[in-house]
């Protein structure tokens, strides 16, 4: 170790400023936290840009809850006398029994969920019934006897609407066939 006098033969070679931590490398070389800053600025930006493409992207394609349904003309509503079942046919030509109630119209599948026997109205009984396993089902198509009471099922039950007095059948929507419009 040197030793200076008073009067200053001896000197030290010059030392460089010292800098703070947030400074970085003034050769072009940043430091770990400087990095660390870009690196959530850009992936903060990369995560925006991706956000805005998705939601751009779910505002332009339409949203699908299911497959596409149309209406069916099965009659005028003075056409079901409240108490009975009548029984209408959709475009497959499966049976469908519809009831008419005092607040309105119900409608159900007429297949047995047991085996898929049909099941017809019995109006002496107030019962839909299905001779395959004597299944019993009430005027609201739970199943109390037989097989199907015993499973705990009921009748499926099928969309329909009434609009201005006119009953429609809900039913999946299918191409049609040979050109027609």
């Amino acid at each position: 170790m040197t030793h200076d006098d008073d009067r200053g033969t001896a000197s030290a070679p010059p030392r460089e400023p010292e800098r703070s931590p947030a400074q970085g490398d003034r050769n072009g070389g940043g430091d770990r936290r400087e990095f660390l800053v870009n690196l959530a600025m850009g992936g903060g930006v990369v995560a925006a840009y991706g956000l805005l493409a998705v939601e751009g992207l779910l505002f332009l394609v339409p949203k699908q809850t299911g497959p596409p349904t149309r209406l069916i003309f099965i009659g005028r509503l003075d056409d079901f006398p409240p108490g009975e079942v009548k029984t209408v046919h959709d475009l497959e030509g499966r049976a469908i029994l519809i009831r008419r109630k005092p607040d309105g119209l119900v409608a159900f599948s007429s297949v047995c969920p047991h085996l898929g026997c049909q099941v017809h109205w019995q109006p002496e009984e107030n019962r839909f019934f299905c001779p395959c396993h004597r299944g019993e089902f009430d005027e609201h198509g739970v199943a109390y006897a037989g097989p199907p009471g015993d499973a705990g099922q009921s009748l499926a039950t099928v969309p329909i609407q009434v609009e201005n007095k006119v009953v429609y059948l809900e039913v999946e929507a299918t191409p049609r066939q040979g050109g027609e419009a």
